[in-house]
């Protein structure tokens, strides 16, 4: 998460909520489904300068359990913090009862809606919108989390596309626009959103947008010539896959059953 300080100003008790990949420092406290050892996506045995956060004080959980519940009584926490989570669970229902739960405040951050509506933006060069392996586009509208389902967004739908080099120069010209931050106080309104509603949005955030047919056709062209420019190159080395390795790696350690 990209938080300044001041987020965290009057929060002594601080929970990051699936903060494996990226731990937040300040937290006082974390919970994951990997454990403690492998934070960061590296094996790290030792304590590292700035953590507040210790083995002890780090707990494993499946969010996607039936029966989950954060390990914590109710309201044990100033703050908690989720960072780029509830948009890769199936139903991050519960975990949001729970968050709400031992917190007395909170701040939530995920992809926003325009970069999971955008062609290409994971690698630059294909027509698939967003993060393949996200459930959910997330807005924070009015006081209340609003998640809709990606698979019922119509995203297959040049209608609800929006081309790279759009997102590229909202972003430059807007930072932050491909987050959206939720900050709550007290509880945690929320509402998951399947069916039609989800199509509808996502038709009507583009057509709000204004994109233009130029535009639409620039990018095709750029990503054709990316596509182009990576044959004449040749074949690249192919990354060794990370996840399986880090799994492997956590094991040993884990309190839990890992996938």
């Amino acid at each position: 998460m990209r938080l300044p300080d001041s987020a965290f100003a009057g929060a002594n008790t601080i929970l990051d909520v699936g903060g494996w990949f990226s731990p937040e420092p300040r937290a006082t406290h974390v919970v994951d489904l990997m454990p403690w050892e492998t934070r960061g996506a590296r094996l790290t045995l030792a304590p590292q300068p700035g953590e507040r956060f210790t083995r002890d004080t780090w707990f494993q959980a499946d969010f996607l359990q039936p029966d989950f519940s954060l390990p914590f009584a109710d309201a044990s926490f100033d703050l908690v913090t989720c960072g780029h989570t509830l948009e890769d669970l199936a139903d991050p229902g519960r975990l949001l009862g729970e968050m709400a739960r031992v917190g007395r405040r909170g701040l939530i951050e995920c992809p926003s809606r325009l970069v999971e509506q955008t062609k290409g933006i994971r690698d630059r060069e294909s027509a698939r919108p967003g993060h393949p392996h996200h459930h959910w586009i997330v807005e924070s509208v009015g006081g209340a989390l609003l998640l809709y389902a990606k698979a019922d967004s119509g995203l297959e739908d040049e209608a609800g596309l929006v081309p790279l080099v759009h997102t590229d120069r909202a972003v430059a010209r807007t930072p932050g626009a491909d987050l959206v931050f939720h900050a709550w106080s007290g509880r945690l309104d929320h509402r998951i959103i399947r069916g039609p509603e989800c199509r509808e949005r996502a038709g009507g955030f583009v057509a709000a947008l204004g994109v233009s047919e130029y535009s639409r056709q620039e990018d095709r062209l750029l990503r054709f010539a990316r596509r182009l420019r990576r044959r004449l190159r040749g074949p690249a080395a192919v990354p060794s896959p990370w996840w399986p390795q880090i799994v492997e790696a956590s094991r040993p350690y884990s309190k839990i059953p890992l996938p």
